[in-house]
């Protein structure tokens, strides 16, 4: 039985981090009052409403009113009160209100009496919130020593930058989200959806430009399983709860698809994004080397590498609109059907399989070891994952993505006679950042 955590248990963790890049900056005492009283405001409301809302310790308000010179124009600021505010359940389930964690954070600190206090609000928190949701590819400076968000009752995510250190989950503590896209069964089963992604920008490019892209095949799988990753933090943000499953098996193989549908939008638009940004790479080549040997630019190059960025800015619109589309539809009954080169094939999805799997085992690490396999209990999960694990046990090559109504998302494949389960898999983008096109010569 797993040993019951506390928001102290959560400060003891987020010290020991936070003391390797800043010691003796925070006592651990402050940090437990600060979590305690976030805990205890996430099982209230206000109006009806639950308490959701962000924090940024700062050591002290003058550090945090500084900015980086020649900062972006939408460079975060702090907007301070008249006077300072006691860091209380009462103060914050009022000030709550006028934040939310898309967009504003409550900037704390405490005295030399370790008294903590709120000092202001923090503006401009939409660009972390759009860059780790992969909506922008330019990573914000993020303010203060660290960062917690109070999402949901009882669970509390503690951040340091952009880095997740640890989250109580009502009374489990989770450090470590496992990046199942990066190497292991899941991403081995979706390897087939995203080769044939690959394959095809190669075969729509001419030679020269395609030798160009052999440096970057690393960003556009990235950019590839990000477009996953957004789909289901979508799914998670409706509440309603969802499910994906990638199969390329025959449509009346043990499901009934209330919705048939055929739709290969994100598909394409991904492939042309990528040929798009594969000919602007190489037309901006042309022309930086233009200007380093100081010669004239041609007007129809010039053109034609304003034209790919202008098609760019519209391409990813249309990968916006169509994750959207993809991601609405799980809110009708049902799960929603994709092959793995990420075409829906239906929505409203019911699974007919009953043959229930015989090993089933939640695993703690991207590829399976004896250590990291721990057994599971089909009778302990829900219906929308009882009756996933049974599709993934009767259907070899497919993935299922199960989101509960709480938020939390769960991965399924099968491997070797094994049903493997992998819960706090990694959604947000903490270290992807693709490379942007900058001249450093004006024209």
């Amino acid at each position: 039985m797993p040993i019951i955590k506390y928001p102290k248990d959560l400060a003891v963790v987020v010290h020991s981090e936070i003391e390797k890049k800043h010691p003796s900056s925070l006592p651990i005492e402050v940090l437990m009052s600060l979590f305690e009283t976030m805990y205890f405001a996430s099982i209230k409301t206000e109006e009806s409403e639950p308490i959701i809302f962000n924090i940024v310790y700062l050591d002290s308000p003058e550090k945090g009113s500084s900015q980086l010179y020649e900062s972006p124009h939408d460079h975060w600021s702090i907007v301070q009160f008249s006077d300072p505010i006691i860091f209380n359940l009462q103060n914050i389930i009022k000030l709550a209100k006028a934040s939310d964690p898309r967009s504003s954070s409550l900037a704390v600190y405490n005295d030399k009496e370790n008294k903590l206090y709120i000092f202001g609000l923090i503006d401009q928190g939409n660009r972390y919130y759009d860059y780790v949701n992969y909506e922008t590819e330019l990573r914000p400076e993020r303010p203060g020593i660290f960062q917690a968000s109070l999402e949901m009752p009882g669970n509390i995510i503690a951040y340091i930058n952009h880095k997740k250190i640890a989250e109580l989950r009502v009374n489990l503590i989770v450090q470590r989200a496992i990046n199942v896209f990066s190497e292991g069964p899941i991403r081995d089963t979706l390897n087939a959806g995203l080769n044939s992604y690959l394959s095809s920008i190669k075969r729509k490019l001419s030679p020269t430009v395609a030798e160009t892209i052999i440096d970057s095949e690393d960003e556009l799988t990235k950019y590839w399983f990000s477009a996953i990753c957004r789909l289901i933090l979508r799914i998670k943000s409706y509440r309603h709860g969802g499910a994906l499953l990638f199969s390329n098996a025959r449509k009346d193989s043990g499901l009934t698809i209330k919705y048939p549908i055929s739709y290969s939008r994100l598909r394409l638009s991904l492939i042309k994004r990528a040929v798009n940004r594969a000919n602007l790479l190489h037309k901006s080549k042309l022309i930086d080397n233009l200007i380093n040997d100081e010669e004239d630019i041609p007007l129809e190059l010039y053109l034609e590498e304003r034209g790919f960025d202008d098609n760019l800015v519209q391409l990813k619109s249309e990968i916006d609109g169509s994750l959207w589309f993809i991601s609405l539809l799980s809110r009708v009954d049902g799960l929603i059907l994709l092959n793995r080169r990420l075409d829906v094939r239906g929505f409203g999805v019911e699974i007919k399989s009953s043959e229930v799997p015989d090993n089933i085992f939640r695993c703690s690490n991207r590829i399976p070891t004896k250590t990291s396999l721990q057994p599971a209990d089909y009778n302990h999960f829900g219906t929308r994952h009882r009756s996933m694990m049974r599709y993934c046990w009767n259907y070899e090559d497919t993935v299922g993505f199960v989101v509960s109504q709480d938020g939390e998302v769960r991965a399924i494949t099968k491997q070797n006679d094994q049903l493997l389960i992998w819960d706090n898999i990694q959604l947000q983008a903490q270290t992807f950042i693709p490379k942007r096109i900058f001249r450093t010569k004006k024209i």
